[in-house]
């Protein structure tokens, strides 16, 4: 599977409120086509998330953010924080989530 990115333009620097979007919108597509609820939610002047839901265990979600670290990149956040991936590994991102609000097989 071919990684999918979003443009690194701001992976470095600043990354204002409404230009955030487009990487959360990249996760919640892919989180989608693989059958995952995944809605990007704004509100006015908010940095905006993606509220994810296993479609198999609903109790199983998170709110996923953008925010930065110390040295000024932007990585996919939990909703307590830990960083999950870089904003350009939308892939990794979606698939770690998946692994981590997923069921086992059973």
């Amino acid at each position: 599977m071919a990684e999918k990115r979003v443009s690194g333009k701001h992976a470095r620097e600043d990354l204002p409120t409404g230009d955030r979007i487009p990487y959360l919108e990249a996760l919640a597509e892919r989180l989608r086509g693989v059958g995952w609820y995944a809605r990007v939610i704004t509100s006015p002047g908010g940095a905006g998330l993606v509220r994810v839901v296993n479609p198999s265990a609903a109790p199983l979600n998170d709110d996923i953010a953008i925010a930065p670290d110390r040295a000024g990149l932007w990585w996919f956040r939990w909703s307590f924080g830990t960083r999950i991936a870089h904003v350009d590994n939308v892939d990794i991102a979606a698939a770690r989530i998946i692994q981590v609000l997923g069921c086992p097989d059973r």
